[in-house]
Parts: C-alpha cells; structure tokens; sequence
C-alpha cells in the first residue's frame, strides 16, 4: 500500500470527531517514512481536503469540519474518560462563580500533551507536573484561584468564601503536599492556603513550605457560617 493511501486509511479509521496528532501519528505506524516525508504528505492531504488542520500538527477528518473545532480540541485534550484536564483561568473561575467575567481565552492543565505548553488558537494548554486525579485537581483549583485572588477580574468574594469553605470541608492533606512538592506556587499562595484552612480548624501540614519570620500578604476573607 502506497504511503498516501496509508495515511488517508489511518484517517479514515479515526472515530469520528478524533483530534489527530500529527506527532502520534508518525511514532504510531509511519516511522519508516522520513519525518520531512511524512509531515509533507499529511500536508497535502490537507492541502486536497481530506484532512483539516485543527492547529499546529493537529488534523481533523474532513467531514468534522463543521463541527465545533474548539469542542473537539478541548475534548482531545481532557483526555478520553476527562481526566487529563482541568480548566484554569476564567473557565475555572466561572466554574465556582467567583467572577462573571467572560474572556475569550481558554487555559487548562492536560496530561495529554508531551510538550510543556500547547497553544491553538485561544485555547492555551500547560502540562502539570501531576496527574489529574480528582483530590490533586481540587488542590490545584484552589491553589490557582488563590494565587490570581487580586487579578480576577467581577471578583465576586461572598462566592469566593463558600468556595473557600468547601474546599477546606472536604481537603485532603495528602494531595495538597503531593502537588505542592511538584508544582511550584507562591509562599504567599500556600499562607493563603493555610490561613483558610486554619480559619475552618482542619489539620494540615502547610507550615512546612512557610516561615514563621515571613509576613505573607494574604486577603482578608470572610468566614461563612453555614
């Protein structure tokens, strides 16, 4: 079978909405092609419309090309079972409302990509230095919004503060001193950290990462009661 014919069958066996990394796709069934080779012929598919191109190195089957291409790279990149990605940013804020802004942008973690960082078009990715099971995303939500506390944009406190009482009902120490040893965040995040879980009595370890001699510019938040 010709190369050609090869690559349009690999693509036509693709199920159906597939974001299909050109990098993969290679290592997968064509490295006896040189990489210059390859990447020229799956260009030409794109160039005679079989393919699409969704973003750099990434395709589509032609017949997606109507569907939404920022659904279908957001679904490539939380991963089949959508545990490889976690929205941060203002997706992630509007998640639990604390801010009504809406930005164009769309940033995310995912497990997905080889590379640290992946941009395609407003969607920008980082790879997490963690795999995104359900207690470390809860751990690197917070830590997220925490950091950018002063730079959310309709910040909404009262939303920030039930979320804050949320996370701290339901911590988990463990994942919290797993991502924290392999993602770097700011001291004055953790204080913050700290300061709400310590604010809800719950036991945690965050002292560890801090000093007692720092003063660590921290928000004020509220305490809800119920």
């Amino acid at each position: 079978m010709k190369y050609r014919d090869k690559l349009i069958k690999y693509f036509e066996e693709a199920p159906d909405g597939a974001v299909i990394v050109a990098n993969d796709m290679y290592e997968k069934g064509f490295t006896k092609m040189s990489h210059d080779a390859f990447f020229r012929a799956v260009e030409r598919l794109c160039d005679d419309g079989i393919i699409v191109r969704a973003g750099k190195g990434m395709y589509i089957k032609a017949e997606d090309k109507d569907k939404n291409q920022e659904e279908l790279l957001l679904n490539y990149f939380f991963g089949e079972n959508n545990d490889d990605g976690l929205f941060i940013g203002y997706r992630l804020y509007n998640k639990y409302m604390v801010s009504s802004y809406k930005s164009d942008r769309i940033e995310l973690y995912s497990n997905v990509i080889k590379a640290r960082t992946c941009e395609v078009g407003n969607i920008y990715v980082k790879r997490p230095s963690v795999e995104l099971d359900f207690e470390n995303a809860k751990v690197i939500e917070a830590l997220e919004i925490m950091q950018n506390y002063y730079d959310i944009e309709q910040l909404n406190k009262l939303k920030f503060a039930r979320f804050a009482k949320q996370f701290a009902r339901n911590y988990n120490d463990t994942a919290a001193v797993y991502v924290l040893e392999h993602m770097k965040y700011k001291k004055s995040t953790i204080a913050f950290m700290k300061k709400v879980l310590d604010m809800y009595k719950v036991e945690n370890s965050l002292q560890q990462y801090l000093s007692y001699a720092s003063d660590y510019k921290v928000p004020a938040v509220q305490r809800i009661a119920r």
